[in-house]
């Protein structure tokens, strides 16, 4: 073997550091977007509660001018702005909002680094997935269903890994992942449902 066969570290990207990258790469890609799901569902709450609040708020209140009595339509009416415009108030949708777009552009930013590097070495993946753990110790506590979507969108969207490594989510997950976290729910893999059932 030659001087000329042997290649250094700086232009060859070992099959090790290479499957590092890639998982660090889907990692931040599945977190990403996993926050900008919750983003816009929280963004989307935020804004039908601030129409809600305006809407009964302007029936209770023309209600009341009209009559300077209570009636039924008014006391219902303002109680439920009452209650809609608590409920902005304790859950902070809109501050949530914020906050998982924070973290979908913290791991955006870390992604568009694992782009700009050509050949990753073993310094460079330590770095990325350093940055990886900080950003996740600022994550509010994840929704698994939602997380397990993020992970079968992610597959898709990279190609990194088979069809047959994505998650199984049951539809009621599907319709209650917003709001239910199914914690120790165990997602089971295409593949895995399929060797089971062998």
């Amino acid at each position: 073997m030659t001087r000329d066969d042997v290649q250094s570290p700086e232009t060859v990207e070992s099959s090790d550091w290479l499957d590092a990258r890639n998982s660090i790469a889907f990692n931040a890609l599945r977190n990403a977007l996993y926050h900008t799901s919750r983003r816009l569902t929280f963004e989307r709450w935020s804004r039908w509660c601030n129409l809600a609040v305006l809407l009964l708020g302007a029936g209770a209140f023309a209600d009341l001018s009209r009559r300077l009595e209570i009636d039924s339509f008014a006391l219902i009416s303002g109680f439920l702005t009452a209650l809609i415009g608590g409920l902005q108030l304790v859950f902070d949708f809109a501050g949530k909002g914020r906050d998982h777009q924070a973290l979908q552009r913290d791991y955006y930013h870390l992604l568009a680094d694992n782009e700009a590097v050509p050949v990753a070495n073993a310094a460079d993946c330590a770095g990325w997935q350093s940055r990886l753990t900080r950003i996740a110790a600022d994550e509010p506590p994840m929704l698994r269903a939602l997380d397990a979507k993020a992970y079968n969108d992610a597959l898709a969207g990279t190609r990194l890994y088979p069809e047959d490594q994505r998650v199984v989510i049951p539809w009621w997950h599907r319709i209650l992942g917003q709001v239910w976290a199914y914690e120790g729910y165990d997602y089971r893999t295409r593949r895995e449902l399929m060797e089971q059932g062998a």
